[in-house]
């Protein structure tokens, strides 16, 4: 009998180990999915709906920072003057994280996202590898960098 219970222990103690791994960053991994949908609702928004310069910069301005920022409202002023079709971002999640690196002041993260995408042949789901960086200013956390990696 207490072979028996101290097997049982052994073996939960193993499984809430190896299931440890996932949830040790669940704080993160929830920022930063709530950043990046956020990110596509607001582009979505440019691309689909009102083309207004100003409103998006005041949306982008409370989820992005740095490079990131910068970047997307080159990207989308140049949608404007040269329109074209996208394929349509539904949404995003966090499939894996590879490595993560985190400060006070910022968050590095080497992550597999999970894509959900609408296109000509309909909805689809894509995995591709990304290292993010965030920074934290005034207590809020931003978007600061977004790269694909091949």
């Amino acid at each position: 009998m207490r072979n028996r219970f101290i097997f049982i222990m052994l073996i939960s103690l193993l499984f809430s180990y190896n299931s440890f791994g996932y949830y040790q960053y669940y704080e993160e991994i929830d920022s930063i999915e709530y950043l990046l949908n956020e990110r596509i609702e607001v582009m979505n928004e440019f691309l689909y709906g009102y083309k207004d310069m100003g409103k998006l910069e005041e949306k982008l301005e409370k989820i992005e920072a740095e490079n990131l920022l910068e970047n997307d409202l080159d990207i989308l002023y140049k949608v404007i003057d040269s329109p074209t079709d996208y394929e349509l971002a539904l949404s995003v999640e966090i499939d894996k994280i590879n490595s993560l690196e985190k400060t006070d002041d910022y968050m590095n993260i080497n992550a597999d996202l999970k894509w959900q995408m609408s296109g000509y042949d309909g909805e689809f789901t894509m995995v591709k590898n990304y290292n993010i960086k965030c920074v934290r200013l005034a207590d809020q956390i931003y978007l600061a960098s977004l790269v694909y990696i091949r």
